[in-house]
C-alpha cells in the first residue's frame, strides 16, 4: 500500500483528470410522437416495405419529401395512393408534413461567399 502522500497525490491526479468522474450520457431530446398526417404516410414508407415502390423516408430530405408530394398532388399519376392522400393537402401542410419526416437539408457551401 502506497504512504499516504502519493495516494492522495495520485486521487488528486485522477481527479484533476476526470478519471474519477462517472461518465453520464448526455440526455437526447424526446422526438414528440409522429402527427396523424406523418402516420399516414410512415403506414406504406417504412424501411421493411418494398423499397423499390415505396422508398422509406428517413433516407429523404425535407426538401426531397416536400417535393414528391407536390408532384403527386399537382401530376398525379391514375391510381396513385400518394396523389390521393396529397390531393387535399396545402403547401403549408405539405411543409410542415415534409420538415417533421425528412432530414433536414444539408448546409450549401460557400464558395468565395457565393452559396
Amino acid at each position: 500500500m502506497l504512504p499516504t502522500a502519493p495516494r492522495l497525490l495520485l486521487a488528486l491526479s485522477l481527479i484533476a483528470a476526470g478519471a474519477a468522474r462517472p461518465v453520464i450520457a448526455a440526455a437526447q431530446p424526446a422526438r414528440p410522437p409522429p402527427s396523424p398526417l406523418a402516420q399516414s404516410c410512415q403506414g406504406c414508407h417504412q424501411p421493411a416495405v418494398n423499397a423499390t415502390t415505396m422508398p422509406a423516408l428517413g433516407s429523404h430530405s425535407s426538401v426531397q419529401i416536400a417535393g414528391s408530394l407536390r408532384a403527386a398532388r399537382d401530376q398525379p399519376e391514375p391510381g396513385s395512393i400518394m396523389a390521393r392522400f396529397a390531393l387535399h393537402l396545402s403547401d403549408a401542410e405539405i411543409d410542415s408534413l415534409a420538415a417533421e419526416l425528412g432530414k433536414p437539408a444539408k448546409a450549401q457551401a460557400k464558395v468565395g461567399g457565393q452559396p
